[in-house]
């Protein structure tokens, strides 16, 4: 493809430590994926998306570096290959929700208007109905839908030989909207609304009874509506037990529609009327309509974005790999929709997706296309200044190794690596601001982020690896071979002292309890997954009350505890039992054997993602941590295995690669 779009120009500062770029975009060369895009659910909101610098600057650890007489390297931090539309040939077929259409229309209309010659046909029919094209006709190349695709209609999809590619590409609030005429509606329930919709409640008097008793008029959107799926699921179900829908479509006199613009008119018409429809239907029509308050929460993009407003959902396009490579212009219009959306989407009244979220979008257009994302070489001769990390004892081996390539291939400034466990290591990074790095064994939770926005840093995750915890006994534990999570929440709550209590088959011994502190993202994952189903969110107390346990927070400890006593049992990172496999036990979890299928499968219940942190500012003021980084991205699955990790996914570590380049976009 022949590359018009406009590219960015890396700093001087930034040059004296990255060596020219080997292709146009910067970086490597593509390299293709070993199997296809495989459809994801809806982006996890477990992990913050990484933002922006804020206020507070970090400190530099040392000088900054000289610029050299090199010439500026050109760096793509958008990520994805560039796109000239009017070198673009073919039509392009779409369908599915109305609340994406007006978005999809916008884009399609950019790509035309920036040179391509083609045909883009956009049918506005709901999400159910869009997926029924696409997956079962196999008639569209892209579908609209306003909800994540669901299992029978993945199913559907793959009966036909399509495989669903997600792409999210915005985040739309609903509108509970009334008529400009009804002065006395300001803000409802949830609880109010399914009474509403449900005709249970038909005239405003039934609402409040503070209010006229004129009669309710309905309006929603049809049941092929992405919109009214996500409105059952959100307002009417917790109330009428997974009945919602059939409430709605049986509320006397409701009037239904596919087509909002139907809904729209019609509470516009109707002084009693109430409806809901995507927000930017409200945006356009916000001069005759009045956005009523949802639990008092007025939809907006903070309230949307922050989840504060109960019903903000996201948006997404749907493809397939092998119609993204059979048919070029649908790659292409989906890559310019993913570079070019944020600059559209407020205007047609959504709001952007995070750029967490659209940086998986990404990841999934490359990997579908059997690419990866291309980073700027680093020369580690050339980086200097001094870099300072702490955190999980999981992650500790591996930033390690990477600092120890690093290093051998030229870096001579120091890296500091502190095994102290992943809280401990995000109050360092989050609260007295002393590390570039955060090493984690489990995402950054919403606590941890205020702390580190409160000191100006907005933590910007890379996913690094996958580890599976291994449950070990000493090699003399002739009988212990598996163990359930149920048992494993007995034993390490000291409800089973003896092995007998256990198994009546096994002997009476006491047993020694070995277990990682509770600053550890260690102990994080393992109560979580274990300790928590059975102790009704109280499984950290059971740990750290049970008689005898000896917790530490170096895993080498809890190695040296299980070697010195037969009856022992612990815990901790597969790396720690791979280094210690001639001297130690694994055991089975619910019959399944730690490895890197099972771990990557997600068989086996203990395997967790690895990360580190940093954050945009620290980034590109102290130019060796982004060089590190860089680094450790592109060449840890070289490493892992040797480390005693699996690697992540292409996919995770593109995703990663991209929260990188968009942390150091000037």
């Amino acid at each position: 493809m022949h590359i018009i779009r406009k590219r960015f120009f890396a700093s001087l500062l930034m040059l004296a430590l990255i060596a020219p770029i080997i292709a146009a975009c910067g970086g490597q060369t593509a390299q293709p994926t070993a199997a296809p895009a495989q459809p994801t659910a809806a982006p996890a909101e477990a992990t913050p998306a990484p933002g922006q610098p804020t206020a507070a600057p970090a400190q530099p650890t040392a000088a900054p570096t000289q610029p050299t007489a090199e010439p500026a390297a050109e760096i793509d931090y958008d990520g994805l290959p560039d796109v000239d539309p009017g070198a673009v040939t073919g039509n392009i077929v779409t369908a599915g929700s109305s609340t994406v259409f007006p978005l999809t229309q916008r884009m399609a209309e950019r790509f035309k208007d920036e040179g391509y010659a083609g045909n883009i046909t956009i049918d506005s029919i709901g999400t159910g109905a869009g997926f029924e094209r696409f997956c079962k006709a196999g008639e569209t190349d892209i579908s609209n839908a306003s909800r994540p695709i669901r299992p029978a209609e993945v199913e559907n999809c793959r009966a036909i030989g399509r495989e669903p590619v997600e792409f999210r590409v915005g985040t739309d609030a609903l509108a509970v909207v009334v008529n400009p005429a009804n002065t006395f509606v300001d803000s409802l329930t949830k609880a109010q609304l399914a009474d509403i919709f449900s005709g249970k409640a038909k005239t405003w008097k039934d609402v409040n009874p503070a209010w006229p008793a004129n009669p309710i008029k309905l309006f929603s959107p049809g049941s092929d509506s992405g919109t009214f799926d996500f409105f059952v699921e959100v307002v009417m179900d917790p109330a009428f037990e997974k009945k919602g829908k059939e409430a709605i479509l049986n509320a006397p006199g409701i009037q239904l529609s596919e087509n909002d613009n139907v809904l729209v008119q019609g509470v516009e018409g109707d002084p009693n009327a109430i409806g809901y429809f995507g927000y930017a239907y409200f945006i356009a029509e916000k001069d005759r309509l009045k956005a009523v308050k949802v639990e008092g929460v007025e939809p907006t993009e903070r309230t949307a974005e922050t989840g504060e407003y109960p019903l903000a959902r996201p948006l997404f396009i749907y493809s397939d790999a092998k119609i993204m490579k059979e048919k070029p212009q649908v790659a292409a219009f989906i890559n310019f929709y993913l570079t070019f959306v944020n600059d559209e989407i407020l205007d047609v009244g959504y709001f952007p997706a995070s750029q967490q979220a659209l940086n998986v979008a990404k990841a999934n257009w490359l990997a579908a296309m059997g690419m990866e994302v291309k980073m700027p070489e680093v020369d580690p001769g050339a980086v200097t200044g001094n870099i300072v990390t702490a955190g999980s004892s999981t992650v500790f081996p591996l930033t390690q190794r990477m600092a120890e390539r690093f290093k051998d291939e030229g870096y001579a400034g120091n890296i500091t690596i502190d095994s102290i466990g992943t809280g401990a290591g995000f109050e360092r990074f989050c609260k007295a601001g002393e590390t570039d790095i955060s090493n984690a064994s489990r995402p950054i939770r919403p606590a941890e982020v205020e702390n580190c926005r409160a000191i100006g840093r907005e933590p910007v995750e890379f996913r690094v690896g996958t580890d599976a915890l291994a449950v070990v006994v000493n090699p003399a534990n002739t009988f212990v071979d598996s163990l359930t999570k149920a048992q494993l929440a007995d034993i390490f709550s000291g409800k089973a002292k003896t092995w007998k209590d256990v198994n009546p088959a096994w002997p009476a011994n006491p047993i020694k309890l070995f277990s990682p502190g509770s600053d550890s993202g260690t102990f994080d994952f393992f109560v979580e997954v274990v300790m928590d189903p059975a102790f009704e969110k109280k499984g950290k107390e059971a740990i750290l009350n049970a008689p005898g346990i000896q917790l530490s927070e170096n895993d080498n400890v809890l190695v040296q505890g299980v070697e010195g006593d037969p009856n022992a049992i612990g815990y901790f990172g597969y790396a720690y039992f791979i280094a210690e496999k001639d001297r130690l036990k694994a055991v089975k979890v619910e019959g399944v054997e730690p490895t890197e299928r099972t771990a990557e499968t997600g068989e086996y219940p203990l395997a967790r993602p690895l990360f580190i942190y940093s954050d945009a500012k620290i980034m590109k003021e102290k130019p060796q941590v982004a060089a590190f980084i860089n680094f450790y991205l592109t060449f840890v699955n070289d490493e892992i295995l040797d480390v005693g990790y699996f690697p992540a996914s292409t996919q995770a570590i593109n995703v990663a690669k991209l929260n990188w380049l968009a942390a150091m976009k000037p």
